[in-house]
């Protein structure tokens, strides 16, 4: 569209008249209008009288111009409607669209926070089990620490535990390795008790540390 050309929506609420006004007063050719490539009216605000009311009702009108004229405002009037309905037919399926994804959402929501409950859940049965183990092998340290003892006052006297010592020298140096790598107090505690339940017998091999502080390695 030119500058200066608005549609007839557009120039009546820019004049504060009626577009069949503005019909009317392209019907007598008081309002300088041409169609656009869709047939629609553009009508030309630098050619427009001063007072639009004014001039439009001085001038006499052709009945067949005015009939015409009204035919035209109904049509467009229609084609408006029509458009109004598939707009709002758009938007009605986008309304239904938006409200399916929203229910989806919701679901996702809902299964999201029981999921997060449900593993809040087994989160708080870990950290407890944790913290009964934690307490296990501090009990086990202490066994392991008096079984220590044990074995260091024995070499004083018993010749055939030097062996013994000796595999428990390297055991040791392992276990600092260890230590070093991981560097957590847990896993000290562990591999400490691990190493006691060992030398004293009453580890079965291939079970585990956890599971026989679980009670799970019997």
């Amino acid at each position: 569209m030119e500058e200066g050309f608005l549609t007839l929506a557009e120039a009546a609420e820019r004049l504060g008249i009626s577009r069949l006004k503005l019909r009317e007063g392209i019907a007598k050719g008081v309002i300088a209008a041409r169609r656009d490539n869709e047939g629609h009216w553009r009508v030309d605000l630098a050619a427009l009288p001063g007072d639009v009311r004014r001039a439009v009702a001085g001038v006499p009108a052709d009945p067949a111009d005015l009939m015409g004229t009204l035919f035209d405002e109904i049509e467009e009037l229609g084609a408006d409607l029509a458009r109004a309905q598939e707009t709002t037919g758009r938007l009605t399926a986008l309304a239904g669209m938006q409200a399916e994804m929203l229910d989806r959402l919701t679901g996702l929501v809902e299964a999201r926070t029981a999921e997060r409950d449900r593993l809040g859940d087994v989160a708080g049965r870990a950290l407890a089990a944790a913290e009964e183990a934690e307490t296990r092998a501090a009990h086990l340290q202490a066994t392991a620490d008096r079984a220590l003892g044990l074995l260091d006052r024995a070499t004083g006297t018993l010749e055939g535990v030097r062996g013994e010592i000796a595999r428990l020298s390297a055991e040791a140096e392992e276990k600092d390795r260890r230590i070093a790598d991981h560097g957590t107090r847990l896993e000290r505690l562990f591999q400490l008790s691990e190493q006691a339940l060992a030398r004293a017998g009453s580890a079965r091999p291939g079970a585990g540390l956890i599971a026989r502080i679980l009670g799970t390695g019997r």
